[in-house]
């Protein structure tokens, strides 16, 4: 970057240049793992380089055009005037889309979508070769997704999100998809990772590519967007739950970077700098793992347990990784099973265990992976609730209202009434779901340690028939979506209530 004394149009022009670069260099690399659609488009351009053929995009028919993800907030915009210059130079056309996702204030979220959309015109007026799609989910869609997948609401909006990215890639033949992931959102990912416990394969942090997918501004701060786009007057929108600390990501960013910043100088250089060590570690041990293929077995895969035990342990948890994908598995499996497996492996134990839609099984020399299959008499339940009132469920009436708390702030107080009597009142954020148990299940104990509901109910003396009629309570405004209660009461038992939710 440019010194401080750099004039202005100076700082432009070099922000544009890194993004030039950064977008040569994603899209050279990305070529040779790009999706089907995007091979097909590099392979009518003439070239199987990515950075091949936008070097060739100079004559009047631009043989590929380029993608952009745009929400209106400062990263994005700034990619997107950077991109709309360097394609208009290249006669590429660049395709933006831009998705509401029906989870803020109705009114901020269409008011980003309509910036958007504007700013597109606005560069088409000027003669830019742009042009914008609007993709709007239906209210409670992504609720619903995260109650589905279990991964938390931010995740199923990036679930839902890039499906729609690549449904757009298909309809506009675009080559590739820009997205504006920068440096802070790198460091913010490295720091979640780390207090989520991730290996190796998540301490590299965020890829500049995969796929169809390409990130250019991933080397530059969200300070040098800022001003970038404040040194040309271009206005952004504000996402109103950035300051929402019940957001993971948010925690991070609004209370545990500025602490960094003020104790420990450097320490985004030397975070960034691990971050490429375990990207190396990640490609090392990724290679390694290719050694041990899982063939298919009917609807599962499967395994000699003799070569799935010579493997290491950082390889035997990829290769149960791997499966779980193949498979089709999408919701987030717990690492205590992962553990359980391996260490039944080392034993030559037999092994049979359901887990997160898993079923895996070692018995007769071999492992086996498959989805898990419910039967036909399970009494399971679930709901998600978005708003105050009564509900009729399996186990009684819930009820949901307002509820004023110790300093007169209104809050969302539940309980509910089973055959046995009354709940306790619990205080949660809406939308939360109301369920019962599922295989994998844990919550917080009082010392700090998890405990697996099915060692509570047991402990309770449940019968094994009234054990799935039991109602649990998880939050899902949260990006832990934990379990916050289960609630015995409703037959008779206790009621365990996690921390301080019970008003």
């Amino acid at each position: 970057m440019k010194s401080d004394i750099a004039s202005d149009d100076d700082f432009i022009d070099d922000f544009i240049e890194r993004v030039r670069v950064s977008l040569r260099s994603c899209t050279g690399c990305a070529s040779g793992g790009a999706s089907p659609e995007a091979q097909a488009v590099l392979h009518e351009a003439g070239t199987s380089r990515a950075g091949g053929a936008f070097d060739a995009a100079s004559s009047q028919n631009a043989p590929i055009s380029l993608g952009a993800a745009v929400s209106g907030g400062a990263d994005s915009v700034a990619m997107f005037v950077s991109l709309a210059r360097i394609a208009r130079e290249k006669n590429i056309a660049l395709h933006v889309i831009t998705v509401n996702h029906n989870i803020r204030d109705e009114k901020e979220s269409e008011g980003d979508a309509l910036y958007v959309q504007s700013l597109c015109a606005d560069f088409l007026k000027e003669g830019f070769s742009v042009d914008c799609t609007c993709k709007t989910f239906l209210p409670g869609e992504v609720f619903g997704e995260a109650e589905k997948r279990r991964k938390g609401l931010e995740e199923a909006a990036r679930h839902l999100r890039y499906k729609a990215f690549e449904e757009f890639a298909r309809e506009k033949k675009t080559a590739f998809i820009a997205l504006a992931h920068t440096e802070d959102d790198q460091l913010e990912t490295l720091l979640m990772r780390f207090f989520e416990g991730g290996g190796a394969d998540g301490a590299g942090g965020i890829k500049k590519t995969r796929g169809m997918f390409i990130r250019p501004l991933l080397g530059i701060s969200r300070r040098e967007i800022e001003r970038f786009l404040t040194l040309q007057r271009i206005p952004w929108r504000v996402d109103g739950t950035n300051g929402d600390t019940s957001y993971f990501r948010n925690k991070i960013r609004c209370r545990l970077v500025p602490v960094l910043d003020a104790l420990i100088p450097g320490w985004k250089s030397a975070v960034l700098t691990g971050a490429k060590k375990a990207r190396d570690d990640d490609e090392a041990l990724t290679a390694l793992a290719d050694a041990f293929p899982w063939s298919e077995n009917g609807d599962g895969m499967r395994m000699p347990l003799s070569v799935f035990s010579s493997a290491p342990r950082a390889i035997q948890r990829r290769l149960l990784y791997r499966a779980f994908n193949k498979i089709g598995i999408e919701v987030r499996v717990p690492y205590r099973f992962v553990e359980r497996i391996c260490n039944a492996a080392a034993s030559s134990g037999v092994f049979s265990e359901e887990a997160a839609g898993l079923f895996v099984e070692i018995e007769r020399g071999s492992i086996s992976v498959k989805k898990a299959q419910k039967d036909a008499t399970d009494t399971g339940f679930s709901a998600i609730i978005r708003k105050t009132g009564a509900y009729e469920m399996p186990f009684g009436l819930l009820c949901v209202v307002q509820k004023d708390d110790a300093c007169g702030v209104k809050k969302t107080a539940v309980f509910c009434k089973g055959q046995a009597g009354k709940s306790s009142v619990l205080c949660i954020s809406l939308p939360f779901c109301i369920r019962s148990r599922q295989a994998g299940d844990a919550v917080a104990t009082a010392s700090g340690g998890e405990k697996s509901v099915s060692d509570i109910l047991s402990d309770w003396k449940v019968f094994p028939c009234d054990r799935e009629r039991i109602p649990i309570v998880q939050e899902l405004a949260t990006a832990e979506q934990k379990i916050v209660c289960i609630w015995g009461s409703v037959f008779g038992m206790h009621d365990w209530i996690v921390n301080d939710i019970e008003v």
